[in-house]
């Protein structure tokens, strides 16, 4: 059997929230800033494969704790010991009409295995909060304490660890509904398995099971930011002259800017959330937001990346290949058909550059502050996704600095190896390919870095 989970609390303290965010689903209950959204009971399964381990039950929150508490303590239910007063209440006018909202709770503590109080602990303790852990412990079942917006600080959450602990309730559990943690839900996972230790493997199974899921996931999106930045750096666009026309180089950056945008939908996909949910840029001017362009010299600035040059190269493409063809003596037809030719196996990939210098083509394509910019952009995109709940209701704007924590110049002369292989332009690599794997390690080092600076 799986392990029943009932959520209750005062409404509008998280409920839908907290299961949205255990489900990793946007779409469960109505989630509104509005007090009493859900009205309902509504239960759902946290599953591994086709073997249900949770049950989570959504309930209404409480409105009139209060008032409740008095009819509790009326003459019609007084003489009513521990739990034996619920079914005689949920059977009275009571129920049927100025605490139906509340009945609808209570008629489900008989069915739980343990009760999920969730506490908003930017509200102080106040007494209607005590007489509805009062109600609830009158049902006899295990009540875990869940302090919800917990990942910002609040002056009242000693004194909650306080007023719970007095109420001999000490598996107190923070778990932020909006800024998520997995070693919060995992903490969560072992206050029930303390509480039921005979369900103790199949909640292990669970947290594995959640963990692995979640390491593949971020895999796999600092391999979505791998192939992008690759296939970035080989980017380029021919130009008829020099410096290029507005046309050519507004073409190329809207080509970066349609290359970034379904990247981040495609990492919107993986962590299943939508697209309003993160807004990129460049920003509509609508409702005063403000618009960031990735190519302006000052979103360079805010990104703490410095740079004397445009963010676009008008040249071959790149340094390296510059001081190469630079150094050339280019004195026989004999010695440019060497140069150029097939035979040249370990510079074939040069050819097209090498020969635009003696024609005087020219090639747009990124430096390294624009790639230092798109790889930034892209490590915060997954590192917000990766510790989103899915009840947050606010956009992330794409527009926060994430500051090079010193990865960045070990990953350049992988995006260097890229510009020089500009038919990888539409290509996706091999995981194992050397320079593929080399870029995601440290992209993938990078988010330790900056998760171990977080916590």
């Amino acid at each position: 059997m799986s392990i029943s989970l009932l959520v209750v609390g005062h409404a509008n303290t998280g409920k839908t929230s907290l299961i949205r965010t255990l489900l990793r689903r946007h779409d469960f209950g109505d989630v509104s800033d509005r007090a009493g959204t859900t009205r309902h009971v509504e239960s759902v399964n946290i599953n591994i494969g086709l073997k249900t381990i949770v049950t989570l039950t959504d309930t209404p929150g409480f409105e009139d704790s209060i008032g409740l508490w008095e009819i509790r303590h009326s003459e019609a239910f007084r003489s009513y010991q521990g739990a034996d007063w619920l079914r005689p209440f949920c059977e009275s006018h009571f129920a049927q009409d100025e605490f139906e909202q509340e009945a609808k709770i209570l008629k489900q503590l008989t069915n739980t295995d343990i009760i999920l109080y969730v506490i908003d602990i930017r509200q102080a303790p106040l007494g209607k909060y005590l007489d509805e852990l009062a109600l609830l412990a009158s049902a006899n079942k295990p009540i875990i304490p869940v302090l919800n917006f917990s990942a910002t600080s609040s002056a009242h959450l000693e004194t909650w660890r306080k007023v719970l602990a007095e109420r001999h309730l000490h598996a107190v559990v923070k778990y932020d509904s909006v800024a998520f943690y997995f070693d919060d839900e995992k903490r969560l996972y072992q206050s029930i398995q303390s509480l039921m230790p005979e369900q103790y493997d199949a909640i292990n199974q669970l947290v594995t099971y959640r963990e692995s899921a979640a390491t593949l996931r971020l895999t796999m999106a600092t391999s979505q930011l791998a192939d992008f930045l690759i296939n970035a750096a080989s980017s380029r666009l021919e130009c008829v002259q020099y410096p290029p026309e507005a046309a050519e180089s507004t073409a190329f950056e809207n080509t970066i800017r349609q290359r970034e945008k379904a990247y981040i939908s495609r990492l919107l996909q993986l962590y299943e959330f939508q697209q309003e949910d993160l807004v990129v840029s460049p920003l509509a001017i609508q409702n005063d937001r403000w618009e960031q362009d990735i190519f302006d010299s000052e979103t360079l600035k805010e990104w703490g990346i410095e740079t004397g040059t445009s963010a676009l190269t008008g040249a071959a493409i790149g340094a390296g290949i510059d001081v190469m063809t630079a150094g050339l003596t280019l004195g026989t037809a004999t010695t440019i058909g060497a140069i150029l030719g097939a035979t040249w196996k370990t510079g074939q990939h040069y050819k097209d550059t090498l020969m635009s210098k003696l024609t005087n083509s020219h090639f747009l394509c990124l430096d390294n502050a624009t790639l230092t910019l798109l790889c930034l952009r892209g490590l915060s995109a997954i590192q917000h996704l990766h510790q989103r709940g899915h009840a947050s209701q606010q956009s992330f704007q794409l527009a926060s600095s994430s500051k090079d924590n010193g990865m960045i110049d070990q990953m350049k002369p992988f995006w260097k190896h890229a510009q020089q292989h500009p038919e990888w332009d539409k290509q996706t690599l091999p995981d194992s390919h050397p320079t593929k794997k080399g870029l995601q390690d440290l992209l993938e080092k990078a988010l330790v870095a900056n998760q171990a600076k977080h916590d």
